[in-house]
């Protein structure tokens, strides 16, 4: 009998060895599968964080950026400086309490300014804070951005305040500062836990206690990631939440509890079979079998665990795939293209093998227009289109990635030059010759790049991006599927345009632009129809400027809706002002631009300015040209003129296929005929038939026609014979401002050509 519980113990213990070994083999895999996650969240968060406070950090490139392209703010208003501060605070993503610019060290703008008061004109030269003394020393010994915090701000919230003093010449000019919101980046970058698996999170500058969290964290079992900032360093560590241990504590616990159950269960089991040895002998068995079976599914949950381990791994190396891929299109994204470029850079820095670095920026031409036109989907289709033919084809390119919306780049580091590098663009270009099939649609992508080489196109990242930036922008003007390369000569041309369209924002303000106007002659009737107001403007310092050239620009720079409003008030003023002064109550005629008849307020707009000027509608003529208003739902802002009593007149008429449709589906009331016609009437047999059938068309819609551009008899002659009266040109008349206006009126003889 003593024997056969020996036996029995003996067995027992053995088992009970065995579960315990199998039972701390799982809590072993439980513990590491939650420190695996909790690393995972570590490196996710950090990588999130670091995003986020880089994105912010970029404000001050852009306040820098602005500083430097404005001269140092020579010749630039306090309101254009403030309007920029207020357009990048209300930027998408920022987290910045303020933005300021502080000439001399003096903070001279600020925005907001509300809840900043005390900044204004605060000489920070001499603030007599120590940690700020400290920051500026720092900030004149490096050139580069230091960082001050992070703090307890006035509005109860940690801070962080990034400065960077700027140079002009080698020469101290001042700083530009950004502070931001650091508890609000923290709750962006997720870092706050919100349930029992979200890990507990802690972050310090390293030797001083953690501004984050608690210091406790990183005590004891924590992970650790370092997150290196414009200057300096941040510690962030994790610990398991302590919910999680305890769930797998007690897991454990009901495991071993569950265990020596049965195994007591078992031992009972035994003893009864010395008693009734025959009588259980099937029933101790089938115990036996259970015992197995459990052991197997420890062993199946213990080989799960072992796959949980691994489908983590292959989750954490997904996320690091994500964070440098292009989502949409699966190539690389803006921050490996910056990585990248910034590695090879460093290397030519470093004198190693590479000794050659190009960049081509392009972009698609017209890509709204695809948007606009198929909508969203197929403009996601076309970018997927345009990265899968330049994979497929064998360029020698060292990283190709799309920066975001319908931008790419290329890197070519091998030593090329400017030849090899024209064969492959050429290469790029001719692999887009073929349409793109958008859902059936045919569509034909033109492409302007930009090339910008190392280092005469720039030493930095920023600098080599700027300049391919300047040089496909340069592409663009010289017509689509076009490059560039970059040099110094464009980037004056750039500045250039900057201060101009600087000039052109304030030129309203200085009252530099002014009216000139141009007599329409009736040669039937022998007297001054009409005129139209033509723009004008007189600069300061560069006197009379062309139209030619600030109208586009005003056009571009979406400045000329402003500009557009100001001309049709003063001229509809003035006209009410002649009728008042008993001159003849005759049309004036003002053009509409392409944006102006885009503004969904336009025709608000026109009843408020005759209302307020007291000018009679059927006064006002309207000159929209050919490429407006080809849209059905723009058909019905001409009907609303119309409705006012405003005329509608087509200027330029002839020089768009859709003159006929104009005609048919369009309330106009006049057509002008285009200049270039009337140029060919002494030479050009076509243009003299394509005169007579507008005229014809004109009548046969009952219209009224005028010629534009016309400088000699014989052309007055021929419009006249063939049914054109009314003429516009310095044959009769050059376009005079107000004054000579009135002289003209006041001395007008008969006009008619006989």
């Amino acid at each position: 009998m003593k024997k056969y519980i020996l036996v029995g113990v003996i067995l027992a213990s053995l088992l009970a060895c065995l579960i315990e070994s199998m039972i701390q083999n799982y809590e072993k895999s439980l513990k590491e599968s939650v420190y695996l996650s909790t690393r995972v969240q570590l490196s996710a968060k950090v990588l999130t964080l670091k995003s986020i406070i880089d994105r912010n950090f970029n404000f001050m490139s852009a306040l820098e950026a602005y500083v430097v392209t404005s001269n140092y703010l020579y010749n630039t208003s306090d309101s254009d400086v403030n309007d920029y501060l207020k357009t990048l605070y209300k930027g998408g993503g920022s987290a910045a309490f303020n933005y300021y610019i502080a000439p001399a060290g003096t903070v001279k703008f600020i925005y907001p300014v509300e809840g900043n008061e005390s900044f204004v004109n605060f000489d920070l030269l001499h603030d007599p804070r120590e940690m700020i003394k400290r920051q500026l020393e720092r900030a004149f010994q490096s050139k580069a951005i230091t960082v001050n915090g992070p703090f307890k701000l006035a509005q109860g919230n940690n801070g962080l305040v990034a400065r960077k003093a700027l140079y002009r010449d080698n020469t101290f000019w001042g700083f530009v500062s950004v502070g931001l919101d650091l508890d609000d980046i923290l709750n962006k970058s997720e870092m706050v836990q919100t349930n029992n698996h979200d890990s507990v999170l802690a972050v310090r500058i390293p030797g001083h206690p953690a501004f984050y969290g608690s210091d406790s964290v990183f005590q004891g079992k924590f992970f650790l990631n370092t997150l290196v900032l414009a200057e300096g360093e941040w510690e962030v560590a994790a610990q398991p939440n302590p919910d999680r241990i305890k769930e797998v504590h007690l897991q454990i616990l009901l495991m071993r509890l569950g265990s020596y159950l049965t195994l007591l269960l078992v031992f009972g089991f035994f003893t009864s079979i010395l008693y009734q040895r025959n009588k259980l002998k099937l029933k101790v068995a089938s115990r036996t079998q259970e015992l197995l079976l459990t052991n197997e599914y420890l062993i199946s949950v213990n080989k799960e665990l072992i796959s949980g381990e691994l489908e983590l791994r292959k989750s954490e190396q997904r996320f690091s795939y994500m964070a440098y891929t292009d989502a949409l299109t699966n190539i690389p994204n803006r921050v490996r293209f910056h990585s990248r470029l910034d590695e090879v850079l460093q290397q030519l820095r470093d004198e190693e093998a590479l000794q050659s670095a190009t960049v081509l920026y392009f972009d698609l031409d017209d890509f709204k227009l695809v948007n606009d036109t198929y909508g969203h989907y197929m403009g996601d289709l076309l970018l997927k289109e345009i990265a899968k033919r330049i994979q497929q084809v064998e360029l020698p390119i060292d990283l190709f990635a799309r920066l975001g919306g319908d931008e790419f780049a290329l890197l070519l580091i091998e030593q090329q030059g400017e030849e090899q590098i024209c064969r492959v663009v050429e290469n790029m270009l001719s692999l887009l010759k073929d349409p793109c099939d958008l859902g059936g649609q045919e569509y034909y992508v033109a492409l302007s790049i930009g090339i910008a080489r190392y280092p005469t196109g720039g030493k930095t990242v920023e600098e080599l991006f700027k300049s391919a930036d300047i040089a496909m922008y340069e592409a663009k003007k010289a017509g689509g599927s076009s490059y560039k390369f970059f040099n110094r000569r464009m980037e004056s041309d750039t500045i250039a345009k900057m201060e101009l369209v600087s000039h052109l924002r304030q030129a309203l303000e200085r009252k530099e632009l002014l009216l000139h106007y141009q007599p329409q002659v009736d040669c039937l009737k022998g007297q001054i129809i009409g005129v139209e107001a033509l723009l004008r403007w007189n600069h300061s310092t560069k006197g009379y400027i062309s139209p030619a050239t600030f109208i586009p620009l005003a056009e571009e720079m979406g400045i000329i809706i402003p500009i557009g409003d100001w001309v049709l008030q003063q001229a509809c003023n003035q006209m009410k002002i002649w009728h008042d002064a008993g001159l003849p109550r005759i049309k004036l005629a003002v053009n509409l631009s392409v944006k102006q008849f885009q503004d969904e307020q336009l025709v608000d707009k026109v009843r408020m300015i005759l209302q307020q000027t007291g000018l009679e509608a059927k006064y006002l003529e309207l000159e929209i040209t050919e490429n407006i208003g080809m849209k059905d739902e723009e058909l019905g802002i001409l009907r609303e003129l119309r409705q006012l009593g405003v005329s509608i007149s087509v200027d330029d008429f002839g020089m768009n296929y859709s003159s006929l449709s104009y005609l048919k589906r369009f309330p106009v009331t006049k057509i002008k005929l285009d200049q270039s016609f009337i140029r060919g009437i002494q030479t050009d047999e076509k243009d003299r038939a394509m005169i007579k059938t507008m005229i014809f068309l004109a009548q046969s819609f009952g219209l009224e026609v005028i010629a534009e551009g016309v400088e000699s008899l014989a052309e007055a002659e021929y419009l006249l014979e063939n049914g054109c009266s009314q003429i516009q040109g310095y044959y009769f008349y050059r376009p005079t401002e107000v004054d000579g206006l009135e002289e003209i009126f006041h001395n007008q003889s008969n006009l008619k050509l006989n």
